[in-house]
């Protein structure tokens, strides 16, 4: 995945992962749960770092 650059791209991130969360509650695929779940986690954790780095950056 890339790196999120600025808030428009963390808030599709985020609208992403719901999705990647709604096919999951909704497949009879094995396969397909295996892939919405892997990529629902690497959208999560682009989003934790995108936060931790605004966190990190943000002067006092």
């Amino acid at each position: 995945m890339k790196m999120i650059k600025d808030r428009k791209e963390m808030i599709n991130e985020a609208d992403m992962l719901k999705g990647n969360i709604n096919r999951m509650c909704v497949t009879t695929d094995d396969e397909e749960l295996d892939v919405m779940y892997t990529f629902a986690k690497l959208r999560l954790e682009e989003i934790y770092e995108y936060n931790k780095n605004r966190f990190e950056n943000k002067t006092l």
